[in-house]
């Protein structure tokens, strides 16, 4: 009887001990929060042809091809990419309209070389959606790329710009004619002077070929 006794006082004291040492332990720290900067980068689809179709010329064609050396030496490897839906038709001068295909296929290239997925759940006009989305915390300290027709690009990245306190005016316009822009927006949410900044940038790929590229070429 003795014998449990003493064991049961020396296993109440362990536990009485360890609930002290568990109160002097410090609390655990807080998760960092992350002062990584957003970083969007907003590119026209390649080259297109005299009646749109929704389809790439061969330069265009080209040009999707040479754009991943070029996005991956400059910005690294992103982590999302976003491309307009290519079910939803486009009427650009033409009664039945076609399916917007062009974006998807100048960026797809990259995607491949990378093994990443593509984001179409945005239809050609639905800027207003893709703005909120691309707003939004979960892309604090990410890369972006995002390839859109001109004219919406143009207004969608004059509207973050509104959006986060920047000027719209510091976004050129983009002329119908330019397939080489590259129109570069970094979002630092810890800066509150100025979150957002805009840089213009180029791909510096005009000038390819306008021939298709020949498989049986080596």
């Amino acid at each position: 009887m003795k014998v449990w006794c003493y064991v049961f006082a020396i296993a109440t004291l362990a536990f009485a001990l360890g609930l002290k040492a568990m109160g002097q332990q410090p609390a655990p720290s807080p998760t960092p929060v992350s002062t990584g900067v957003e970083t969007i980068v907003f590119f026209r689809h390649g080259e297109k042809p005299p009646r749109g179709l929704g389809q790439l010329t061969c330069q265009g064609l080209n040009r999707a091809l040479a754009l991943p050396a070029v996005l991956l030496a400059r910005f690294g490897k992103p982590d999302y990419l976003f491309a307009p839906d290519p079910a939803v038709r486009v009427f650009d001068g033409t009664v039945e309209g076609y399916d917007y295909v062009r974006p998807l296929a100048t960026i797809e290239p990259t995607a491949i070389r990378l093994g990443m997925p593509v984001n179409t759940d945005y239809g050609f006009l639905a800027i207003g959606r893709l703005e909120r989305e691309l707003a939004r915390r979960r892309y604090e300290g990410k890369t972006i790329f995002v390839t859109w027709e001109h004219r919406t690009l143009e207004a969608m990245v004059k509207q973050l710009m509104k959006t986060f306190g920047g000027s719209a005016a510091e976004v050129p316009p983009w002329p119908a004619d330019d397939y080489d822009s590259l129109y570069v927006l970094r979002l630092d949410r810890h800066n509150g002077a100025k979150p957002l900044s805009f840089t213009h940038d180029h791909e510096g790929l005009d000038g390819l070929s306008a021939d298709c590229p020949d498989p049986k070429q080596p």
